[in-house]
């Protein structure tokens, strides 16, 4: 079951995109990194135009499984809770490495020691209404929204509901705003486009009519997404106090929650 959250809009609030782009400027300003995931994504890339070049291709599988691999055993070295989150700083400080779920944390981290409350960690699924398919996408981000989570329920943000904040892309907009960019420019990069070859022959032959057809081919293209609250790593009150005096650079001058 979906629940469905219309949250209080944002619209009342003055330049709230503005304080909260403070936030994911701030995860990739204070400690440069290296996302893992994104070169991956590059040298896939690089490896497919270069396929006639096989010491390159070599030389870049290689640099792949480097970076996998160390991030692999940097990120299962902490525990819980306090502990865990000074290695996700220890990752992107020291090692200078780190992913969307590391970015995400460290988001939530800097505007929890700034005074911004109302700050989340939330987990992307999505959704195609032409097969009913649901699949979690490999991707975290940080959400601010004037409500609270509920553990395990599932939420929809449309428009101004909700504002995301994904260092990862080095986005900060509007909910609505933000999964109409997932849809388009980004929907390769998320593996968000299905097989032609495979999708479009199996929506023709279970498809009634041509109009139905061309609708449900619409609708996979055009995938809806829901959150939910990444509860295993949200920041405590007394979490915070310990990282604020432990980080002191994480603290943004004159930074106003939204």
């Amino acid at each position: 079951m979906v629940f469905l959250l219309y949250m209080i809009s944002f619209k009342s609030r003055q330049l709230p995109i503005r304080q909260a782009d403070r936030i994911t400027r701030s995860v990739n300003s204070i400690y440069p990194h290296i996302s893992e995931s994104k070169t991956r994504y590059f040298i896939s890339k690089q490896i497919q135009k270069n396929d006639n070049d096989l010491k390159q291709g070599y030389k870049l599988s290689n640099l792949m499984l480097k970076n996998s691999n160390k991030i692999d055993s940097l990120r299962y070295k902490g525990g819980f809770g306090i502990d865990s989150f000074k290695n996700i700083i220890s990752m992107l400080k020291e090692h200078k490495i780190g992913n969307c779920f590391e970015a995400s944390i460290l988001a939530q981290i800097i505007g929890k020691i700034n005074g911004q409350k109302n700050i989340y960690p939330a987990k992307m699924y999505l959704t195609r209404n032409s097969s009913g398919a649901t699949m979690q996408l490999d991707h975290i981000i940080s959400i601010i929204t004037e409500k609270p989570f509920n553990k395990n329920a599932q939420y929809k943000f449309k428009d101004k509901d909700a504002i995301v904040i994904d260092p990862w892309l080095g986005i900060t907009d509007y909910a609505g705003n933000y999964f109409k960019r997932l849809r388009t420019e980004f929907a390769k990069m998320f593996s968000m486009i299905p097989d032609n070859n495979f999708s479009v022959k199996r929506l023709a032959l279970d498809s009634k009519n041509i109009n139905e057809f061309k609708q449900k081919q619409k609708e996979m293209f055009k995938p809806d997404f829901y959150l939910k609250l990444y509860d295993d790593e949200l920041v405590s009150e007394s979490d915070t106090e310990v990282l604020k005096k432990e980080f002191p650079e994480l603290i943004i001058k004159n930074f106003k929650p939204v």
